[in-house]
């Protein structure tokens, strides 16, 4: 799925996936687990109407990350 901005990738996507966001940083997280993306067409035109952030990294991946962004553990 892909998000319009980065703030909706972490209001849609981080926040619900952790028990106490307040806990995560949760900006950092974003930047390593999400990233801008954009289709191109055949001819290679950017297909501005797919733009947007786009999770990059498998799930457990993504744990790894959230777990190296608890600041309860640091």
């Amino acid at each position: 799925m892909r998000y319009t901005t980065r703030q909706d990738a972490i209001e849609q996507a981080i926040l619900p996936a952790l028990d106490n966001p307040d806990d995560f940083d949760v900006d950092a997280i974003s930047y390593e687990a999400f990233e801008y993306r954009v289709d191109t067409d055949d001819q290679g035109r950017e297909l501005l109407h797919t733009a947007g952030f786009e999770q990059t990294v498998t799930d457990d991946e993504f744990w790894t990350i959230a777990a190296r962004h608890d600041r309860t553990q640091q």
